[in-house]
């Protein structure tokens, strides 16, 4: 029995294969000149998964290069108090990305003399990394043959063995992938499929004619059905609090939905508050919510949760989520 099964017949894989020195050719004039890829050390590599997930490129970049410039290989990560980390991650959101990095640095540090391991099985089990970073790290920092499968992977492959009205099986596109990887320079390999996803073959209009697989490609030229729609955001709408003492602020960890753990919030409540009309309004997902909260000004009487006032020089240095900073600016508290 084969290792694993196929998703397609053995001539349309060997199609694939034949057209894989197109799609390297392809990568190596069109690629995005992303700055870890001038230097790719396993912490660079490492770095730019974490932030890279479910977050635009655009929007990485000059995260990436601060948090590089702050914190430039594992033992300076390892060494700086959580706080910091935090407070350098401030505005990329989804937090937790951060906290496992800093946990993976102190194990990297602790447990493997500051030399993450290359072997993917052993990087899955480190903090933070799942199938898909441990094969991107493994492949592109190490030159070691492991698939990186991401959604764009998924959807050049799944667009190259099947009709535009059969479906998509993951698992079996999963197992595609991780055959097609060679063992000569596998992070490319891995990287110019996940460009073309990126640049070429897009959900909705893929520019077909550009496309170093157009030949061999099922679907090219033709309509592609719609991928699901993911569900609509669930609406949620609260009250954010702003008291002050003169110049300070009260911040506080407490969130009524237990959101933003670790981090620095203004006083959160779950209810629209009745009377006089908020001085902002503000909205923003996170997750699978949409967020709407009125903005307003309250006595000192009214706060919620343990906390401290922070005076102008300590609020820059808080770590808050971006929408509660973002209401400090407007307001010009910080």
């Amino acid at each position: 029995m084969p290792l694993h099964p196929r998703t397609s017949s053995p001539s349309i894989d060997s199609k694939i294969r034949k057209s894989l020195p197109r799609l390297y050719a392809w990568y190596r004039r069109h690629h995005r000149p992303l700055p870890w890829r001038r230097n790719p050390t396993p912490y660079h590599v490492t770095v730019s998964e974490f932030m890279a997930q479910q977050t635009r490129m655009a929007v990485v970049i000059p995260y990436y290069d601060r948090w590089i410039r702050r914190f430039p290989n594992w033992s300076s990560l390892a060494q700086a108090p959580r706080r910091v980390v935090l407070r350098q991650w401030e505005g990329l959101g989804y937090y937790r990305r951060a906290g496992f990095l800093h946990e993976l640095a102190r194990s990297v540090i602790n447990r493997y003399r500051g030399r993450i391991p290359s072997d993917p099985e052993t990087l899955r089990t480190l903090p933070g990394i799942g199938d898909y970073t441990a094969g991107a790290i493994a492949s592109i920092a190490f030159n070691v043959k492991a698939p990186s499968f991401d959604g764009n992977v998924a959807r050049v492959l799944g667009r190259l063995t099947t009709g535009p009205r059969r479906p998509r099986d993951t698992k079996h596109l999963r197992n595609l992938a991780d055959r097609l990887v060679p063992k000569k320079e596998p992070g490319i390999h891995n990287q110019a499929l996940m460009e073309l996803g990126a640049l070429v073959c897009l959900p909705k209009h893929p520019l077909c004619p550009t496309c170093p697989f157009q030949r061999n490609c099922p679907t090219a030229g033709k309509k592609i059905p719609p991928s699901p729609t993911r569900p609509k955001p669930i609406p949620v709408e609260e009250s954010i609090l702003v008291i002050r003492r003169g110049s300070s602020v009260w911040l506080t960890r407490y969130h009524p939905q237990g959101r933003w753990q670790g981090l620095w919030l203004l006083p959160t409540t779950k209810k629209p508050k009745s009377g006089p009309k908020p001085v902002h309004r503000i909205s923003y997902p996170y997750t699978r919510y949409k967020i709407t909260a009125g903005v307003y000004h309250a006595p000192k009487a009214t706060r919620l949760g343990q906390g401290r006032w922070f005076r102008p020089p300590q609020l820059k240095q808080a770590t808050l989520p971006a929408p509660h900073r973002k209401i400090l600016k407007l307001l010009e508290m910080g």
